[in-house]
């Protein structure tokens, strides 16, 4: 399905581990080149790391609402600009240094900023004799960090594209694990709240180890929704992208501020 949205698939898409040093598998890597300008040597890339979870088991997330930082502040580490910094100047004297997704002026066109809520935490819901429980064992550490570590893996390919002279590459990553079905959200703080269904959450998480340091964001998606999320969230946030490139190229390139 993804192909016919215009992307080269590679399935079962090697990466290193550097941590365990050992090779490790992704079940698919998606690549579309979505803007070429040849005059200012300038191109947008959108690259889509795919986990595929054939479970029966539902997923339930946990969410509330996001405090002022994480509504104007956050500066995703998915997006990989050829500037990473943009100087801007707070008085006559005083300069600060801002990272290119806000510099941009991005947040109004992702939709995870445009979103008052985020979740803050999933388990994965099993079947135990004839009652469902929560099981958190080695959920984040077989899911969210051996994807980390493939992102991680591709950005310093990336950013090995914008280390010379001329041309500069604009390389969008969206980490996602597609399910067959069953992922729902529950809303904290609300007295006898249900789990209600939803069709893709994404999630925020801190991770550290010795190849990972960061917040990571990986799009949660049941499949018969994945074809919408990426036109319109993926690709609509991307083409905002492209059109900053179109307007102001050189801005974009980073040969000015």
């Amino acid at each position: 399905m993804i192909e016919t949205l215009g992307f080269h698939v590679e399935t079962n898409s090697a990466f290193l581990d550097k941590e365990l040093e050992k090779s490790r598998e992704l079940d698919a890597r998606a690549i579309k080149v979505l803007y070429t300008d040849d005059v200012h040597q300038l191109q947008v890339i959108v690259e889509l790391l795919v986990e595929c979870k054939d479970s029966s088991s539902p997923f339930v997330f946990v969410s509330r609402n996001k405090n002022r930082r994480e509504l104007e502040h956050a500066s995703p580490i998915e997006f990989v600009f050829p500037k990473r910094e943009y100087e801007e100047r707070l008085s006559p004297t005083t300069t600060t240094y801002v990272p290119a997704f806000l510099h941009l002026g991005l947040t109004a066109a992702h939709y995870y900023y445009r979103e008052a809520e985020k979740t803050t935490q999933f388990v994965k819901v099993v079947r135990k004799g004839s009652d469902w429980v929560a099981n958190h064992d080695g959920v984040y550490d077989s899911l969210l960090l051996p994807m980390a570590k493939a992102f991680e893996s591709r950005r310093q390919e990336a950013c090995k594209q914008n280390s010379g002279r001329g041309w500069r590459t604009v390389w969008l990553f969206f980490p996602i694990v597609v399910l067959r079905h069953g992922l729902f959200v529950l809303k904290s703080g609300v007295a006898d709240a249900l789990p209600e269904a939803r069709q893709r959450l994404s999630f925020v998480r801190e991770l550290r180890s010795e190849v990972v340091n960061g917040h990571y964001l990986t799009d949660f998606v049941c499949f018969e929704n994945l074809e919408h999320f990426i036109t319109t969230d993926v690709l609509g946030f991307a083409n905002a992208v492209v059109e900053l490139g179109k307007q102001k190229p050189k801005l974009l390139r980073g040969d000015e501020t």
